[in-house]
C-alpha cells in the first residue's frame, strides 16, 4: 500500500512537468559521498584503504545499474566535508542524509527513506556476539535512530525532476522487495568478520 502511494504520487507529478524536463538528456554520471566511518552503511575497507565497502556502497552499485547512470562513490575525507560537497555542487548525492542536518534546504530529500529509524540499544556493540562474554545481564538504555536518507544537493546540475522522481520510484521498489534489508544484514556481518580477525590477529593487545 505504501509503495503503491509513492508510485501514484510520482505518476501525478509527471503531468504537472514541463515537457522541455521530461525530454532533457538525463545525468550519464553521478557523483556521490557520505560519511565513510559509519559501518555497517560504509567503511574503509582494511586491507585497501582506499575501498569503500558497505550497505550503501551496495545500493549505489544497485541503483547504477537500473537507471544506467555511472555513479562514482567519492570518500570526501568526513561527514561535514561530505555534506559540503554536496551543497556546494560539486558532489551530487548525499548518502545517509538525515533531515536534520544543517542547512536542509539546501537539499532535496528522496522518499521513502533508504534506512527507516527506530530504537537502538544505547552501548550496542556489532562485535558482542562474536566475543564470549561481551554481553552484559543488565538492560541497556534505548536510543532513537534517526531515518537515513538519498539527498540531491539543490545546486547539483542533475538534480531534476525527473532523476528525482526516478529515485523515489526505484527506492519504493526496492523497500518493497526486502533487498535493503539484505543488503544491511549482509554488511553488517561483513563488518563484523572483519574486525574479529583484527582482534583475533597475532600481536593484537587483549585487556
Amino acid at each position: 500500500m505504501r509503495v503503491a502511494c509513492y508510485l501514484a504520487a510520482w505518476l501525478l507529478s509527471l503531468a504537472c512537468w514541463p515537457l522541455a524536463v521530461l525530454a532533457a538528456t538525463p545525468c550519464e554520471r553521478l557523483v556521490a559521498t557520505a560519511d565513510t566511518q559509519a559501518p555497517p552503511y560504509l567503511w574503509q575497507d582494511p586491507a585497501h584503504p582506499r575501498q569503500l565497502l558497505g550497505a550503501n556502497a551496495d545500493l549505489l552499485k544497485h541503483l547504477s545499474r537500473e537507471l544506467g547512470v555511472q555513479i562514482k562513490l567519492l570518500d570526501s575525507g568526513s561527514w561535514a566535508a561530505a555534506q559540503q560537497e554536496v551543497r556546494s555542487g560539486r558532489s551530487d548525492l548525499l548518502l545517509g542524509a538525515f533531515l536534520s542536518l544543517p542547512e536542509p534546504q539546501q537539499y532535496d530529500f528522496i522518499l521513502p527513506p533508504v534506512w527507516p529509524g527506530g530504537q537502538v540499544s544505547a552501548d550496542a556493540d556489532p562485535l558482542a556476539s562474536l566475543v564470549p562474554g561481551a554481553q552484559s545481564d543488565s538492560t541497556p538504555p534505548m536510543l532513537e535512530n534517526p531515518a537515513q536518507y538519498l539527498a540531491l544537493g539543490r545546486d547539483s546540475a542533475c538534480n531534476t525532476p525527473l532523476l528525482r522522481g526516478q529515485l523515489a520510484k526505484k527506492m519504493a521498489e526496492l523497500r518493497a522487495s526486502g533487498l535493503l534489508e539484505a543488503l544491511l544484514k549482509s554488511n553488517l556481518a561483513r563488518w563484523q568478520a572483519q574486525q574479529l580477525q583484527v582482534l583475533l590477529a597475532p600481536g593484537t593487545p587483549t585487556q
